[in-house]
C-alpha cells in the first residue's frame, strides 16, 4: 500500500469502498485508541493535581532521641553565667558514666544562627531579637535515653544553670525549609493573639479546613514550592514521644504544614505571605541538624 492509497478528498471513488471498509474493521482498535489518549491526559492533570495536595511526612524508622541542652543563664546584667561556671558545668557532664560527649555551643553562635534561620523565610522581626544575649548551650548526648532523669537531678548543682533539657528529634532537618503552625485546641494556641483573632462567635479559633485550603492555595502561588507537607497530630505527638515519652499533651497539638523550597533562598517569601493568612498561628525556620 502507498502514501497515495491513504489520501483523502480527491474524490476517487474506488478508493472510499476500501476506506470505508478499513474503517469498519479497525473501528474497535480506534475506539481503544482514543479511550487511552484521554486516560492518559486525564491522568496526567490527576498526577499533576495530586502533587499540589498536601503529602504526609515522608515514612522513615523513627529512634528515641538521646540528646539533651544544658542552657547557662545569659542575660547581661541579670546574673549570666562566667566562663569559669559553664567550664565548671561542662567538666561535672563529661565526669557523668552516662554521658558520652559534650560539645559547647556559644551564645553568639546561636544567636547568628537564629538570625540567619528567620531572615531565611524572611521573618525579618524575629531575626531582630537575636540582638539580646544568648546563654551557651551545653550539648551533650546520653549513652541511654532512659538516663536523663539523671542528669536533671545533677544539674540542681551545677552553677547558673537555667534549663535542662531533652533535644527534640529534628526530623524535617532536610526535608523543609519552612514550618507552618496552625490554630489548634492546645493550650499555646489558645492563648496566641494570632488564634484568639480567628475566634468567632462560637467558634474555638481552631483552623478551619477552608482556612487549612486557602494557606494551600497562597503557597501553590509562591516562586520555588516544591513540597507541602502536612504533619497532622498523630505525628507531632510520636515525634514528641521519642524525647518525652512519658508526655501528655493538654489538648490536641496542632496540624502543621511543612514547604520545601527548589531553592532555599526562595523561602524568604514565606513569611510575609503565610503568617497573616486566618488560622495560622507563627511561621518558623527548620533548623538544619545539629
Amino acid at each position: 500500500m502507498t502514501y497515495e492509497e491513504l489520501a483523502f478528498g480527491d474524490g476517487d471513488p474506488d478508493r472510499e469502498p476500501w476506506l470505508r471498509s478499513w474503517v469498519a474493521a479497525h473501528v474497535r482498535l480506534l475506539i481503544v485508541s482514543l479511550a487511552v489518549a484521554g486516560l492518559a491526559g486525564a491522568g496526567g492533570w490527576y498526577l499533576y493535581e495530586r502533587s499540589w495536595l498536601p503529602q504526609p511526612p515522608p515514612d522513615i524508622a523513627l529512634s528515641p532521641s538521646f540528646e539533651f541542652k544544658v542552657v547557662m543563664c545569659g542575660c547581661d546584667g541579670m546574673g549570666a553565667a562566667t566562663v569559669e561556671q559553664r567550664q565548671e558545668t561542662e567538666a561535672m557532664l563529661r565526669a557523668m558514666p552516662q554521658v558520652t560527649s559534650v560539645e559547647v555551643w556559644s551564645g553568639q553562635e546561636l544567636a547568628d544562627q537564629w538570625r540567619r534561620s528567620h531572615r531565611g523565610i524572611g521573618d525579618t522581626e524575629r531575626a531582630q531579637l537575636a540582638s539580646s544575649r544568648f546563654g551557651d548551650v551545653l550539648h551533650g548526648v546520653l549513652r541511654r535515653a532512659e538516663d536523663f532523669p539523671v542528669i536533671v537531678e545533677r544539674m540542681k548543682s551545677a552553677p547558673r544553670v537555667s534549663t535542662v533539657s531533652r533535644s527534640g528529634v529534628n526530623f524535617w532537618a532536610g526535608k523543609a525549609e519552612a514550618r507552618i503552625s496552625l490554630c489548634g485546641q492546645d493550650f499555646i494556641s489558645q492563648n496566641a493573639p494570632e488564634c484568639r483573632r480567628s475566634k468567632r462567635a462560637g467558634a474555638t479559633g481552631t483552623v478551619t479546613e477552608e482556612e487549612k485550603a486557602a494557606v494551600v492555595a497562597r503557597l501553590r502561588d509562591l516562586p520555588g514550592v516544591e513540597t507541602i507537607y502536612f504533619q497532622d497530630p498523630g505525628h507531632a505527638l510520636k515525634l514528641v514521644k521519642l524525647s518525652y515519652p512519658d508526655y501528655k499533651p493538654d489538648g490536641p497539638l496542632p496540624g502543621s504544614f511543612y514547604v520545601k523550597f527548589s531553592d532555599p533562598a526562595l523561602a524568604r517569601a514565606i513569611t510575609p505571605a503565610i503568617e497573616p493568612l486566618p488560622g495560622v498561628r507563627t511561621v518558623e525556620p527548620v533548623l538544619p541538624k545539629e
